[in-house]
């Protein structure tokens, strides 16, 4: 295999670290739906905005089930057919994502694509490696380091790479959402769809003139695996479906709520019975969990994803006290990417100075910290655009932090053969079930807070009060010389008199809310501090 593999020989290296780089972007930009443009796509399409939140989630459970057939799929992958044959199928099911209305089909597009960009994903992962340092990555994967020195040389590595790593991709995913909220806004939501569309044309076009043919060893992929990727797919559907209906369905009062629930029951039950009586190697390594590290990585990323739903109350602040659109919206959003460096810069710092990973994590936990203390300062009915900035910047830093150092700390004296387990749990736990967990928790605890301070804030206002009288007889008087009947213009003029009331209500639940969040990030700091480590440990 020549040295420029898998390039031609005539294009210079750093023209293929840029081309491999380049490659990542139209992949992020694609992501089945598009949360900074929900309300349009809901509204468009006349239907839930949770049915969009559902869609995203079930483009991460496609994203978490390419890791249990990773390894048989990079030992035996063909380089550039996997480029053009992937960004060929991604423009196909952005194709149908643009002009599709059935939601089954939407939710298997979303699944499909998450499934699709993550292969490409690891496609470009495990070229950039040997391409540039000559190591076959692949390898950590599949021995074990012979010494201890050389494993603590691997664990350094990626404790470096991670933070590089998550911040160019959560980078490309801000921006992504700014383009495709500013698409929206200046076009149409479908036009998101046909951008994505075109770059992937792009991408192919360009594996086309860049790479040379690449030999296929035959990728072998265990077809007795297949119904346990079924049953956990379609468990962690369920259980996704009722964590994000069920503040709409009213929960297990909803049959559908309850069919989920025997759902989810049903196939993780078959999925643990039959990893309990395969004869051969389970999708999913149990021994993974007898590693105290493992247990530790679950737990912080399910406290920071939780954490991170919190960052709702920021959008919902900015359009609430300042009147901004979605647009607005993804400028702010657009703070993430500096946020994000400077969480890189501060880990890297850290690993450096061979800072222990208890500092790192507290340190994670403060900056979130402060930037809910921020805002729980800063929540007022005539808002400014710049408050919201400063904890933008402080979140991201602190997320970053926890997110790429959490997931090398995991690793740590972890067998290579677990370690595409653990990588499935990691985006599971972190992309799937806590951010569907913190959606569902804070979206309830804002609607009982919401109907909690609405109704005390409203207690005052009835027709004796002078004030409230006053601007009752005013709007109901305009709205009969608008030609409206008497109903109408009682229902205007109640509407005019308690708008006020719900918008205190709700910027007085989201500061409460915020600051039992600033509680729960300093409980988090805490505990981080108090967990038992090996003696001596370092990043």
């Amino acid at each position: 295999m020549t040295e420029s593999f898998p390039f031609h020989s005539w294009m210079p290296k750093p023209a293929g670290v840029a081309v491999l780089l380049t490659l990542f972007v139209p992949l992020f930009f694609s992501g089945g739906t598009y949360l900074s443009n929900i309300n349009e796509m809901a509204g468009s399409m006349g239907v839930l905005t949770e049915k969009f939140q559902f869609l995203s989630l079930c483009a991460s459970i496609g994203m978490s089930m390419v890791f249990p057939f990773m390894v048989p799929y990079l030992r035996g992958r063909n380089v550039k057919a996997v480029y053009i044959g992937g960004y060929a199928v991604l423009a196909l099911l952005n194709v149908v994502c643009a002009v599709s209305r059935n939601l089954p089909l939407l939710a298997l597009c979303s699944f499909l694509i998450g499934f699709v960009r993550v292969a490409l994903v690891l496609n470009t992962t495990f070229v950039i490696a040997p391409y540039m340092l000559g190591i076959n990555t692949l390898d950590m994967f599949l021995h074990d380091p012979p010494t201890a020195s050389e494993a603590y040389r691997g664990e350094h590595a990626r404790t470096v790479l991670m933070p590089v790593l998550y911040c160019c991709i959560l980078c490309i995913v801000q921006f992504s959402n700014f383009v495709s909220a500013w698409v929206a806004y200046e076009f149409s939501w479908e036009y998101t769809y046909w951008l994505v569309v075109g770059m992937m044309l792009a991408a192919i076009l360009l594996v086309m003139l860049t790479f040379c043919k690449a030999p296929s060893q035959g990728c072998r992929l265990s077809s007795s695996r297949l119904p346990d990727a079924v049953l956990l797919v379609v468990a962690m559907g369920a259980l996704c479906y009722m964590l994000v209906f069920g503040k709409t369905l009213d929960w297990f009062d909803s049959r559908s709520m309850r069919v989920a629930l025997a759902v989810a029951a049903v196939g993780g039950g078959l999925y643990l019975w039959l990893a309990a009586h395969t004869a051969e190697r389970p999708l999913l390594e149990a021994g993974l969990f007898g590693h105290r590290y493992t247990w530790y990585g679950i737990g912080i990323f399910v406290l920071l994803m939780l954490v991170n739903s919190s960052t709702l109350f920021v959008t919902t602040y900015l359009k609430l006290s300042t009147c901004a659109g979605n647009l607005d919206s993804a400028r702010v959003s657009c703070w993430a990417m500096p946020g994000c460096v400077a969480g890189m810069a501060l880990s890297l710092v850290c690993v450096r100075c061979r800072i222990h990973f208890r500092y790192i994590y507290a340190m994670g936990f403060a900056l979130m910290l402060g930037a809910n203390l921020y805002m729980f300062f800063h929540y007022q009915t005539m808002g400014d655009y710049g408050h919201t900035i400063p904890p933008t910047l402080l979140h991201y830093s602190g997320m970053l932090v926890l997110y790429s150092v959490t997931c090398a700390f995991a690793m740590k004296r972890l067998p290579a053969r677990y370690f595409a387990t653990w990588l499935f749990l990691m985006v599971a736990v972190r992309n799937v079930v806590a951010p569907a967990i913190g959606t569902s928790v804070y979206a309830n605890w804002l609607q009982e807070c919401q109907r909690h301070y609405a109704t005390r804030l409203a207690y005052d206002y009835s027709a004796d009060r002078q004030q409230a009288a006053a601007r009752f007889a005013a709007v109901e008087a305009g709205g009969k010389r608008l030609g409206r009947d008497a109903v109408e213009a009682a229902q205007a003029a109640s509407a005019a008199v308690l708008g006020p009331v719900a918008k205190q209500a709700t910027l007085v639940a989201m500061k409460d809310i915020t600051g039992s969040t600033v509680w729960i990030c300093a409980g988090g700091a805490l505990l981080c501090m108090l967990l038992p480590y090996h003696r001596g440990e370092r990043t």
